[in-house]
This record gives structure tokens, C-alpha cells and sequence, in this order.
């Protein structure tokens, strides 16, 4: 297994959504095969994000690039996932007719779970993917660290935020992936203990 944790920063303003967009585009180039985008912690924040990704990548407009693109995945999106997954197993399928699965999904414990469940049901073996955390210092971090160490606990044990517990859910599923954080104010990333998993 393979699983890479990466952190991303950049000013306020300054280009961080167009920044991991233009990163999905190299990805597709690529040919990884699923990038999921963890974005926003409200309904109109995330909407916002899949808007964004969709306009930017000129998702409507330009046919060159193979994308499916799924908001909040749930159980019947499954079969779409599944069938994206075996064209790019399949070497008699053209390559450059399979199309990068971009899966964006709320900052919420129950999308995360959702997503994460789903995912449980399909082999990912041999399934490079991209997994973008936008504002990585919100909710994403163990946000009960501090008292689990107040209380002589040690990292990953004893109580952990749901969110943090549903990132990495998410993660243990894939054997292949790179996880980047991407954040204007990165000092609790950066000061998480060296063994979490949430360390870049």
C-alpha cells in the first residue's frame, strides 16, 4: 500500500482552488482514475466548489478530456463508478476513451461515510487516486487530540473529531493514493503529532 500525505499553501485569495483544479487536470492527464475533492462544510460552500471544478475544467464545453463527474456519491451511483473502473481495467478499451472519475463531497460526516461505503463495495487495487482536501485546517484535523494528550492518550487513540475519523475511513479504502491539504493557515497541520496520519 501506498498512501502519501501532502500539504498545500497558499495566501488568502490567492489561487488555491484554481491551484488543485489545474492539479486534477494534470491527474486526468495522467490517467488517474478517481479524484475526489473534500469541499466545503455547507451545502452552499460545496455547491459553490462543484460549480467552480465544472467551469474551470470546461467540463460542458471541452470534449477532449474524459471526465464523470459525481456530486456527493451515494449507493446509486455505484454502477456508473463501477463500469468507469472496469473500461480503464479493460485493455481493449482505448485509454483515451476512459474518463478520470472526479467525485466531490461535502465536509460532513454522513457524505463521507456515504462515499466511503460505497466505495467499500469496489476492488480499487490497482486505482491511482488523487484525494484533495480544500481548507485542510477545518474540521479535517483531530480536533480531540489536545484532551486525548491531557490525558496521557497517545496519537490515534482514544476519542477522535468524526470528520478526521471519516477522512481517514475514506483513505484506509484505497491502496494507492496521494492526500493533499490544502490551506492559508497551516500551523495545527503542521503541528499534529509526526505519527498521525494527517501529518504531511
Amino acid at each position: 500500500a501506498n498512501h502519501d500525505t501532502g500539504l498545500v499553501i497558499g495566501y488568502v485569495q490567492s489561487g488555491k482552488t484554481l491551484s488543485f483544479t489545474s492539479l486534477s487536470a494534470l491527474a486526468n492527464d495522467n490517467h488517474f482514475q478517481i479524484i475526489i475533492i473534500i469541499a466545503g462544510t455547507s451545502i452552499p460552500l460545496s455547491e459553490q466548489s462543484y460549480e467552480r471544478m465544472k467551469k474551470d475544467l470546461r467540463y460542458e464545453t471541452r470534449f477532449d478530456r474524459k471526465w464523470t463527474i459525481i456530486k456527493n456519491p451515494g449507493t446509486e451511483d455505484r454502477d456508473t463508478i463501477q463500469m468507469k473502473l472496469e473500461q480503464w481495467a479493460d485493455n481493449d478499451f482505448p485509454k483515451e476513451d476512459c474518463s478520470t472519475l472526479l467525485l466531490t463531497v461535502m465536509k460532513n460526516g454522513n457524505r463521507l461515510r456515504n462515499l466511503t461505503d460505497l466505495l467499500r463495495t469496489i476492488n480499487l487495487a490497482n486505482v491511482p487516486t488523487l484525494i484533495i482536501d480544500d481548507e485542510g485546517d477545518q474540521a479535517s484535523l483531530n480536533t480531540r487530540a489536545s484532551a486525548n494528550a491531557g490525558s496521557g492518550v497517545g496519537v490515534n487513540e482514544g476519542d477522535v473529531s468524526t470528520i478526521y475519523r471519516r477522512i481517514n475511513d475514506l483513505r484506509n479504502v484505497f491502496p494507492h493514493h496521494t492526500f493533499l491539504q490544502y490551506t492559508a493557515t497551516p500551523q495545527g497541520n503542521l503541528f499534529v503529532n509526526i505519527m498521525d496520519r494527517l501529518s504531511p
